[in-house]
């Protein structure tokens, strides 16, 4: 083979590795069991140096740094969440929906933490996330996750 032709092959070969490793992903994810007997999948995508804890409450970090920590709460707590996040003076609403099965609200209180208050669909549970660092981690870590009711 002459040398213009083992160039060529072996930049296609070059291309053809790094398209495969743009389309990987990678996750974790943790089944907590709930006091009120539900089982919640807590799935995060762990592209780019994220990491997700085991523990109550879990941790969400990148590089090593927390970005926001999460807890569980009964259907209730979400409800209760959910009017003070619009009610509290101290509180701005920044978005409201659903999202993968989840129905969610995200505020900032007192332009110091970022909440998201989650409702899992089909379960009597829900989940707090919540970030000190920015607007930008909390949107960031939320984005990520995928919650699941395992029951």
């Amino acid at each position: 083979m002459n040398k213009m032709k083992k160039m060529m092959i072996c930049l296609i070969s070059l291309i053809c590795m790094a398209a495969l490793f743009v389309g990987c992903t990678s996750s974790m994810s943790f089944t907590f069991n709930v006091d009120n007997g539900d089982k919640i999948k807590v799935e995060l995508d762990t592209t780019g140096g994220y990491n997700i804890t085991s523990s109550i409450p879990f941790s969400i970090s990148k590089d090593k740094e927390v970005l926001a920590q999460g807890t569980f709460i009964q259907g209730e707590g979400y409800e209760m969440y959910y009017n003070s996040a619009q009610t509290d003076e101290k509180a701005t609403v920044l978005d409201s929906g659903t999202k993968d099965g989840v129905e969610y609200i995200f505020w900032n209180y007192d332009n110091k933490e970022y909440n998201y208050a989650i409702m899992v669909t089909g379960a009597k549970t829900g989940l707090i996330i919540s970030s000190q660092v920015s607007e930008e981690a909390a949107r960031d870590c939320f984005s990520r996750l995928t919650i699941t009711n395992e029951t």
